[in-house]
C-alpha cells in the first residue's frame, strides 16, 4: 500500500470512528407532562436540538434503540404512564448515526436507564406474499423516497425504491409489533398503501391485514421467532429541572 493510499485509508477510519462518536447534549431541560393528552413527539434533527413533548420513557426508548414495545422486557410500572417534555440540544450539528447514542446517554443520565440485551421467543408477524402474488414491481428509480401520513381514520405509505425488510419495519413502527419480512423478494420497490389504523366499523377505508392483501398481494401472518430484546435492569423518573 502506498503511503498516500495508507494516508487516505487512516483518514476514513479516523472520520468513520469521529461519526460513531456521541456528542453529549450541552444542556438538557426536562419537565413531567400532566396534560393527559393523547400523542406524542420525539424529534432531533441534524441541528441538534432534541424536542420532546408529551413522551413517555418507552416512547423515549423506542427512540433511542429502535426497538417497539414488545421487545421492552421489564421496568417499572410507570414506564408507559408517565410522561415528559424534554428540551436538549448540543454544541454543533449532528449527523444521523450519532442519534441513538446521544439519546441512550440523555437516559442513562437523567433517568438513570440501565439495560441489557436479551433474545427471546416472542409472537411477531411474519409479511408474506398473499395467493395473487404481489401487485407491485421493481423499482426503476435510481433514488429513494419514504412518505408516511397518519390522520384520523386513514394510514398511508407511499415509498420509491426501498426494500421489503424497509416496509415490514415502517408497518412494525406503524403498528407497534415486531414484524419480519418474509416474502423471500429482496429487490427494491415502489408501493403504496392506505389503511385505517383504528378499525372503525363504519370505514370506507380497509383494515392494515385487508389493505396489504387488496392493495400490495401480501398478508400478515403471526408466528413465532426468536427476537432480539432488551431487558430493563434500572430505571428512575427523571427529576424536574
Amino acid at each position: 500500500m502506498s503511503g498516500i493510499t495508507a494516508g487516505l485509508a487512516a483518514l476514513v477510519f479516523v472520520c468513520a470512528a469521529r461519526a460513531r462518536t456521541a456528542i453529549s447534549f450541552e444542556v438538557a431541560s426536562i419537565h413531567p407532562n400532566t396534560s393527559g393528552i393523547d400523542g406524542s413527539v420525539v424529534d432531533l434533527p441534524e441541528s441538534g436540538k432534541l424536542r420532546v413533548t408529551n413522551a413517555s420513557l418507552k416512547t423515549l426508548i423506542r427512540a433511542a434503540y429502535g426497538v417497539q414495545n414488545d421487545q421492552i422486557v421489564g421496568g417499572p410500572k410507570w414506564l408507559d404512564s408517565d410522561r415528559y417534555d424534554i428540551v436538549a440540544k448540543t454544541s454543533r450539528p449532528i449527523l444521523e448515526i450519532q442519534e441513538p447514542s446521544l439519546m441512550q446517554n440523555l437516559l442513562a443520565d437523567r433517568f438513570q436507564l440501565r439495560v441489557h440485551r436479551d433474545r427471546r421467543e416472542l409472537t411477531v408477524y411474519a409479511l408474506m406474499t398473499a395467493r395473487s402474488g404481489p401487485l407491485f414491481k421493481e423499482s426503476t428509480s435510481s433514488s429513494s423516497a419514504i412518505h408516511t401520513n397518519r390522520g384520523p381514520g386513514k394510514s398511508r405509505i407511499s415509498v420509491t425504491r426501498v426494500t421489503l425488510d424497509q416496509v415490514a419495519g415502517m408497518l412494525g413502527k406503524q403498528m407497534g409489533r415486531i414484524i419480519q419480512n418474509k416474502t423471500g423478494l429482496r429487490g427494491y420497490y415502489d408501493l403504496t398503501l392506505e389503511w385505517d389504523p383504528d378499525q372503525t366499523p363504519d370505514s370506507t377505508v380497509p383494515s392494515i391485514f385487508a389493505a396489504l392483501q387488496e392493495q400490495l398481494g401480501l398478508r400478515l401472518e403471526s408466528q413465532k421467532a426468536m427476537v432480539d430484546v432488551l431487558v430493563i435492569d434500572r430505571a428512575e423518573k427523571a427529576s424536574e429541572n
